[in-house]
């Protein structure tokens, strides 16, 4: 194949790549646009209908809440009374004007009371038995420490009326007498199915409590959630909206939990919404796209093979003088002159071999320090594999010695070395360095025996969070120094961490003699200063400063407290928002 063809294949299949990009993209923004679109819209529906559902629950809700605030009642239901009249005359005028408030009030299938008085067993009050410990709503309710609960189960009291039931059933622990009582209220559940617009019909609608019984939206015998066949895609969801295609229609599915209050918690509102219909357009358009697709490609092929030709007779006196290049000394003995643009590409090409020609020399003497990089760092790395590889044989000889005590402050030793010296990184995780200065710390503890105790409170969430490497290691190994080392006394070390809603506070503290008001201002101006002076005193604790305050910025650095005869405290105060590699947050 000639140069000429290559060039109009490579321009037509451009053209053509490009066009059916374009084609393709304006296709998928606009279906993107339909399906946001309908997105938006489920979400407002199905956030309007789990509010109604809500509301309605709620509305039940309160009305068995007054018994848990009427504490007469109470303790009129959980009395023992002695004769059958008083139970009556309680009944008729406390307990049944209470019902028929509440019956009246709602639409009500059934309203009663359970007790553990086995005096009180009148109309709607019953006694709590063996059969009804077994019942699924009073199953429910126990479990629980709280002095109120509520939950919602169906109810199956119904099924041969053919009507959907569902129950609230409400735990009250009167703590004067240490005894429970329970209501439970049932409703039919065409008033969830009655909040479903007739606009929505055309869209499936399921509502299942929090025990995943499905109360609306039933179909193909399934009865629980668990059971739907998209269950493991939005089971960990609290809300979730995603196309999902079943039985080879695809449906927008949007998912909606309610968590405003414990009954209801776990409670989901589904809607499926059929998408087909929605494209329908964007298919029509698709059709009409993929015509003028056709129509320019043919444009763009015609105008790629006349342009072709036009270039190729330059091009290919371009390719005459790359021909006739000198190979060894890069050089070229034809020049194609001109102003236009493969003539400033001739004469460019003449200064690139030159410029290869140089860069030939400067590369391998390049090359030549680069060797001698490599085995100077190879030679730093055998290093600490021989202190290593010698520390392990020590505490080897101890084993078989029987001496385990110095075997392990030997192992300990190697692990504090290993970890020192293989992460050349200027910060990692905070797992990593709490490592380090626990290995350190359970050194000292081989030294100095009882004298030291220590402790690391660190929330597991902070863990993986970035810090500068060896900062807190720096804190810990001037405690020793500084307070262990200098007393007789038994020193403790806390290191704990304080987290607000912008910085995390990492804060290493002693019970030491502290310092003197001056000492600790003479500490803190050294943490800025750049002397002689300082560079000798602190060296540690100003690099740490100094580097908190390259990485996150002023505000950010060290913390040092310190009261005469009760101890220092030295905080690392770090951004609350470090991403990986200890940057500066956004």
């Amino acid at each position: 194949m000639n140069f000429r063809m290559k060039i109009f294949i490579a321009m037509a299949a451009v053209s053509v790549v490009l066009l059916s990009l374009l084609t393709w993209y304006m296709s998928e923004y606009s279906s993107n646009i339909i399906l946001d679109k309908a997105k938006e819209d489920a979400g407002y529906s199905i956030s309007q209908l789990s509010q109604n559902v809500d509301s309605l629950l709620q509305s039940y809700e309160q009305i068995v809440d007054s018994l848990y605030v009427s504490t007469e009642m109470q303790r009129m239901l959980l009395t023992n009374y002695h004769s059958f009249d008083d139970v009556q005359s309680v009944y008729l005028n406390y307990i049944k004007p209470y019902e028929q408030w509440i019956t009246t009030s709602r639409e009500l299938l059934q309203f009663s009371l359970y007790t553990e008085n086995p005096t009180f067993q009148y109309a709607q009050v019953h006694y709590i038995d063996d059969e009804v410990k077994q019942s699924v709503w009073y199953r429910s309710l126990q479990g629980h420490d709280k002095t109120l609960v509520k939950t919602w189960t169906v109810s199956e009291e119904y099924a041969v009326l053919r009507k959907g039931t569902i129950r609230l059933s409400q735990k009250v622990h009167n703590p004067a007498t240490d005894r429970d009582m329970y209501t439970i209220i049932d409703i039919e559940d065409r008033l969830i199915h009655n909040l479903i617009s007739r606009e929505n019909e055309s869209q499936r609608y399921i509502i299942a409590l929090p025990d995943h019984s499905i109360v609306e939206g039933k179909q193909r015998g399934i009865t629980r959630t668990d059971e739907l066949s998209f269950y493991n895609i939005v089971s960990g969801h609290d809300e979730y909206s995603d196309v999902y295609v079943e039985d080879g229609k695809k449906y927008l599915l949007t998912v909606k939990t309610l968590n405003s209050r414990s009954s209801v918690r776990g409670l989901k509102v589904i809607q499926m919404m059929p998408i087909d219909e929605l494209l329908i357009k964007v298919n029509q358009m698709k059709n009409v796209a993929l015509i003028l697709l056709l129509v320019s490609g043919s444009v763009s092929i015609l105008a790629s093979y006349f342009i072709s030709r036009r270039m190729t007779k330059r091009l290919m006196q371009f390719a005459r003088q790359i021909k006739t290049i000198d190979i060894e000394k890069l050089a070229t003995t034809v020049e194609i002159r001109g102003n236009d643009e493969i003539g400033q590409l001739s004469h460019h090409f003449q200064q690139m071999m030159h410029r290869i020609n140089q860069l030939v020399k400067e590369v391998y003497q390049a090359d030549i320090l680069r060797k001698e990089i490599e085995l100077y760092a190879l030679q730093t790395q055998i290093n600490p594999h021989y202190l290593f590889n010698t520390l392990n044989a020590i505490r080897g000889s101890l084993l078989e010695k029987g001496d385990r005590e110095n075997a392990e402050i030997i192992k300990l030793l190697a692990l504090s070395f290993r970890k020192v010296l293989n992460k050349p990184a200027k910060s990692h995780a905070l797992a990593e360095e709490l490592e380090i200065v626990e290995t350190f710390l359970k050194i000292q503890v081989f030294r100095f025996e009882r004298r030291l105790r220590y402790r690391i409170d660190i929330p597991e969430s902070l863990l993986q969070m970035e810090v500068p490497r060896l900062c807190l290691q720096t804190l810990v190994e001037n405690t020793i120094v500084h307070v262990l080392e200098q007393s007789l006394g038994t020193t403790e070390v806390s290191i704990t961490t304080n987290q607000s809603q912008h910085d995390i506070q990492i804060t290493v503290m002693d019970n030491g003699p502290g310092l003197s008001p001056d000492q600790v201002r003479d500490i803190v101006v050294q943490f800025h200063e750049d002397s002689d002076l300082a560079r000798e005193k602190h060296v540690g604790l100003r690099n740490i400063h100094q580097r908190l305050q390259k990485m996150y910025g002023e505000p950010y650095g060290l913390q040092f407290v310190s009261i005469e005869g009760q101890g220092t405290l030295v905080s690392i105060l770090l951004p609350a928002y470090l991403p990986k590699g200890g940057q500066t947050p956004c």
